[in-house]
């Protein structure tokens, strides 16, 4: 596999991050809310996108996915979001940044790890394996935690 690195967002990603949702999460948002809007998905990003708090995935220098992650209490790092590009997916590069992201959490002080996941997200499959156990249903979503 290629290097994996993060870097910040900037502004001139806005439109990479949108695109990066609907090619990541589309099929997963349609089998949960029904047909993509277009309209609707956009004024959600909008909404959520905030540069400062994002960070893109770079496999071999070239942007592939994103993460939004932060400490939220003194304890407790939280996994906002993480996009990966279908084309990389299932070629360790989510591995690769969960793992990086625990690192940040442990170095952090965090003593635990959560995260909320699409129900029909096949992603769940890499949180369990790393360790991650659902902790709530929240339908449509499922809140999950790692202790540290």
């Amino acid at each position: 596999m290629e290097n994996v690195d993060l870097r910040p967002a900037t502004a001139g990603d806005d439109e990479f991050l949108y695109d990066l949702h609907r090619r990541a999460l589309g099929d997963v948002i349609e089998a949960t809310w029904g047909p993509w809007d277009d309209d609707v998905q956009r004024e959600f990003h909008r909404k959520w996108f905030a540069p400062e708090t994002v960070e893109l995935v770079l496999v071999g220098g070239r942007q592939a996915g994103m993460v939004q992650a932060a400490m939220i209490d003194a304890t407790t790092f939280y996994i906002s979001r993480i996009e990966i590009a279908p084309e990389v997916q299932g070629s360790g590069v989510g591995t690769t940044v969960l793992r990086g992201l625990l690192d940040r959490a442990r170095g952090s002080g965090a003593h635990v790890v959560e995260l909320h996941v699409l129900q029909l997200n096949r992603a769940r499959d890499l949180y369990e394996r790393l360790g991650f156990q659902v902790v709530d249903v929240e339908p449509p979503k499922l809140r999950m935690r790692l202790v540290l």
